[in-house]
């Protein structure tokens, strides 16, 4: 699995002729490529990889498990050698040139390194990594259905507790620990619980505003399992609501069902967001449509492809991507149906489509 991620990064390093690719990750980085690359969980290591080698130096704390998880990789421990002098080892006399991400490593960061080999040549191609990680291969994928699968169980045994009385922040809460229980390794980001005129707000943050009847609650979470992410979006009503509120939620749901049916390879990810748009247009929500159809998901939240009225570029077979079209009015509320879809051929696999999209009156 790592040989063939590794075999794709050396060609990139061919195209701008680099010694080696460095990519550092310090603690609470937040960057997954390194486990991507190396399988290697921990923090507080250095990737260096060569046409023909792949080092990864770490300290004592992660030894044991770089060196169960990094197959393929020489496992350095840092106190004994140096990323310094590992490097120094690698690079030819002179010089040489490093490839980096500049999205992965700061400036300052490089400018370090930079000073300690006179006559280097950095080289940063940014965001190389995230365009290598866009396409998920079939371990990817598996992971990514069992993360959207704990998600959906969470959410039907989260359901009955939504109703009039509880706070946002305690539904946050409460659907965090039912992800664990549910088999998730961890939260993929803090849950949105946004009721009523909260859930006008996009990314509203849980707040100790209790939940009312003739309310729309909008409930955005996900899973994380084996480093692989789920996001998923349903909205529910505390009680019989207005018919406005009934009309938002049916006008955002069929513009989303008409995004899921569209989405495939090949077609443009401006195009499948102006599916959605379109069918907002028709039932007069489209002005209260405020951000992108979509993103990917992977080993982060938000990866790439972005589905958005300024990208062009074409859906491929692997992608992984949300469909999440929205209605936002101040003063209101807001309405969110988000599923999760990898792309295929002549369509896309749901993997969130064990939750329900249909009207829930709880």
């Amino acid at each position: 699995m790592t040989l063939s991620r590794l075999k794709q990064l050396r060609t990139a390093m061919r195209r701008h002729t680099a010694d080696v690719f460095w990519l550092p990750n310090g603690e609470n980085s937040g960057q997954p490529a390194t486990g991507w690359l190396s399988g290697f969980s921990g923090s507080d290591s250095h990737l260096l990889i060569t046409k023909n080698k792949a080092t990864l130096l770490t300290d004592g704390r992660y030894l044991i498990e770089a060196e169960k998880e990094a197959a393929g990789f020489e496992i350095v421990d840092i106190a004994k050698q140096s990323f310094g002098d590992v490097l120094g080892k690698i690079l030819p006399k002179g010089g040489g040139a490093v490839m980096l991400d500049g999205a992965a490593v700061s400036y300052a960061t490089a400018e370090k390194v930079k000073a300690k080999f006179p006559g280097l040549k950095i080289v940063n191609e940014s965001g190389v990594l995230t365009e290598l990680r866009r396409v998920k291969d079939a371990a990817e994928l598996q992971f990514l259905k069992k993360a959207a699968a704990i998600s959906c169980a969470a959410f039907k045994k989260f359901l009955p507790h939504v109703r009039a009385g509880a706070t946002e922040k305690s539904l946050a809460r409460l659907l965090e620990n039912l992800l664990f229980e549910c088999g998730a390794d961890g939260i993929a980001f803090p849950p949105i619980i946004a009721s009523g005129r909260n859930g006008a707000a996009a990314h509203a943050v849980p707040t100790g505003k209790k939940l009312q009847r003739g309310e729309l609650v909008v409930i955005d979470f996900g899973a994380t399992y084996r480093g692989y992410v789920s996001d998923m979006t349903r909205t529910v009503a505390v009680g019989k609501v207005s018919p406005r509120l009934v009309r938002m939620y049916e006008a955002v749901r069929a513009a989303q069902d008409a995004g899921c049916r569209a989405a495939r390879a090949g077609i443009s990810a401006h195009a499948l967001d102006a599916v959605c748009r379109e069918s907002l247009e028709k039932s007069g929500f489209a002005k209260h449509f405020t951000h992108a159809t979509g993103h990917g998901i992977g080993m982060a939240v938000h990866e790439l492809p972005v589905v958005s009225p300024k990208q062009t570029a074409a859906l491929q077979v692997g992608e992984v991507i949300t469909c999440e079209p929205g209605v936002y009015i101040k003063g209101v509320g807001g309405v969110r149906t988000e599923d999760s879809l990898a792309i295929t051929k002549n369509g896309n696999i749901n993997l969130t489509a064990r939750a329900s999209k249909k009207f829930i009156m709880l």
